[in-house]
């Protein structure tokens, strides 16, 4: 009877060890010709729920003309080595400026008189060191100020270049997409390549180059999503429903790929429609309402002031968690749970700067700071 006990012993515990051996990882990493390869199963490798504290909230400027008091619409945020918060408010064609506790400082260019410092309906803009860029779309102009308010100078992009999603990591690199249709090979194609931008717009190198040829162009497929930090450039996989990340350096080697299970979410009728009058609005065609189309698996991409990654994922919506924004936590490559940003309500926008969060409110006219561990 033992003999026969440990032999069935034995087997049974062969067997769990064979079990244990399919079980899919949570996290796999290999390192190969110098790229480090994630792939995350999905399944939760850790708790972690960021601890926001809400340090202040700016509801725009009293103590300058009517025409400038509270905020017209925001159309962007950023911050410098100091904390100190640049506004950019499209509606008044402004920057006001705060410092790190909130405070009014100032805000530019002066309303008195039309030149060349003046803006007709700026939509964005980054800062290099002391230098802020501004993209005014109203007169197609690069205008460059100072930090503190001193205009520099102003230029026509006479090439039709326009930024889309611009930004910066505060020092050298000042990042956009940029759009164009490209002959390659007898093939026409469109492309919209993560570029790398010199002080006067002009493309000085392709971090990822995202192009399709046109005939079989489904106009979703060329918008993606991308963060920058620290020189490092964050971009998410723009083709079907990947879950992918690449981080890639400002000289163009990919570090890193970073990928996760996704089960593809259908647009509603809602959903498609309005993403129909986006295509429509920027000049092309809608996608066909007949049949299913499918999320991006990568909505937003945010690196965190201890490098984490906060991933913006479509979800299965019910009438319970309709206005709920999840994240995506990513360490090191490695998934370590989705969690709730309870402090972001719907229809509102946050961003990572620095070291802090920024959240522009629903109706774009006040911007929340919130502290966080």
């Amino acid at each position: 009877m033992k003999i026969k006990f440990t032999v069935v012993s034995a087997v049974f515990l062969i067997i769990i060890i064979i079990g244990c051996s399919k079980e899919k990882k949570k996290h796999s990493f290999e390192l190969i010709d110098g790229i480090e390869f994630h792939k995350n199963s999905g399944e939760p490798g850790g708790i972690y729920r960021p601890q926001a504290d809400l340090l202040f909230e700016i509801n725009g400027p009293q103590n300058v003309p009517d025409s400038m008091k509270g905020f017209g619409m925001i159309a962007q945020v950023i911050t410098d080595f100091n904390e100190n918060i640049y506004i950019l408010d499209g509606k008044h064609a402004v920057i006001k400026k705060y410092n790190s506790s909130g405070e009014f400082d100032k805000y530019f260019p002066e309303q008195s008189s039309i030149d060349v410092s003046q803006f007709k309906a700026p939509t964005q803009f980054a800062a290099l060191y002391d230098t802020l860029l501004i993209f005014d779309q109203g007169s197609n102009k690069l205008v460059r100020y100072l930090s503190n308010g001193q205009f520099i100078n102003s230029q026509f992009l006479m090439s039709g270049f326009k930024p889309v999603y611009m930004m910066s990591d505060s020092k050298t690199n000042l990042s956009s997409f940029v759009w164009k249709r490209a002959l390659i090979d007898s093939v026409d194609y469109m492309t919209n390549d993560l570029c790398l931008l010199n002080d006067r717009f002009k493309v000085s190198k392709v971090i990822k180059e995202i192009c399709f040829p046109i005939d079989k162009l489904s106009a979703a497929d060329l918008f993606t999503t991308y963060a920058l930090r620290d020189g490092m450039f964050y971009i998410a996989e723009n083709k079907g429903s990947d879950y992918k990340i690449y981080a890639i350096n400002s000289r163009s080697n990919i570090k890193q790929i970073i990928e996760k299970d996704f089960t593809p979410v259908k647009y509603n009728e809602y959903e498609l429609n309005a993403l129909n009058d986006f295509l429509t609005s920027a000049g092309f065609n809608a996608l066909d309402t007949r049949i299913r189309h499918y999320k991006k698996a990568i909505n937003s991409i945010h690196v965190d002031k201890k490098n984490k990654l906060w991933i913006n994922s479509p979800a299965e919506r019910t009438s319970q968690n309709q206005d709920s924004l999840y994240v995506d936590i990513f360490e090191k490559g490695a998934f370590i749970n989705t969690t709730v940003l309870d402090f972001v309500k719907s229809g509102e926008t946050f961003s990572l700067l620095g070291n802090r969060i920024y959240v522009i409110a629903e109706d774009r006219r006040s911007l929340r700071v919130y502290d966080y561990e």
